[in-house]
């Protein structure tokens, strides 16, 4: 299975008179929401660490993920620029993670590469 394949709009998906394009962003029903759902994640889930990625999961019949970024990474665009990563990767390896609802968070810096790594080892370990 290759990871991150390069995924380009058709052009036929684009409307240049409106300037409209299929959106590849991650859905809404897909979000994890509510305080009380990530804090039963965060308090309940299994673990998985892999580098500065920790993977937080549990059983879930619709799958849904969180994505979290430690202060220690720095300020507000390092942090963001991280969930954006993290986000991606997921979108793109979603079958990993089917019938989990996940909370990835980030405790220090990271890179596409570490992601790809972490999530290659949390696929291998099941």
């Amino acid at each position: 299975m290759a990871f991150f394949e390069l995924v380009v709009p058709d052009k036929e998906d684009c409307n240049t008179d409106t300037k409209k394009c299929k959106r590849f962003g991650l859905p809404e029903i897909e979000r994890l929401k509510g305080k009380q759902v990530i804090k039963s994640i965060f308090r309940n889930g299994r673990k998985s660490r892999s580098g500065n990625l920790i993977i937080i999961y549990l059983l879930s019949e619709k799958p849904q993920a969180g994505f979290v970024a430690s202060k220690k990474i720095g300020g507000a665009v390092k942090r963001n620029r991280v969930k954006r990563l993290l986000r991606e990767a997921y979108r793109m390896n979603k079958e990993i993670f089917k019938g989990l609802k996940v909370i990835f968070y980030a405790v220090g810096p990271l890179t596409h590469k570490e992601i790809l790594g972490a999530f290659k080892k949390f696929r291998e370990r099941g």
